[in-house]
């Protein structure tokens, strides 16, 4: 499982590059109604994906941090507290 995301403020991929391929790097499917997806690319920027189900409706929202390889395993485990925003909101919104 991998996606790709283009970057134009290049928050996320490395300098010279405007697009980014994360894969797939841990996954918490144990809840249910709660599930967590961890993705990182080649520059240790990394994505936790959260999905929420309620009834038959599907909730994604995300959490990102750039170039952080070493701090993954902190926020994975701490995963349940971290803040989720929808995923427009991962990139810099400067008009």
């Amino acid at each position: 499982m991998a996606f790709e995301l283009t970057d134009f403020f290049r928050s996320y991929v490395p300098r010279g590059e405007i697009r980014g391929l994360f894969n797939v790097a841990r996954s918490d499917e144990s809840n249910l109604g709660e599930r967590y997806y961890a993705y990182m690319n080649e520059a240790g920027s990394y994505i936790i994906q959260r999905v929420t189900t309620s009834g038959t409706a599907k909730i994604y929202k995300y959490y990102a941090k750039a170039k952080a390889p070493a701090q993954l395993d902190t926020d994975w485990t701490g995963k349940d507290a971290l803040e989720y925003v929808d995923y427009y909101l991962l990139f810099n919104q400067n008009d």
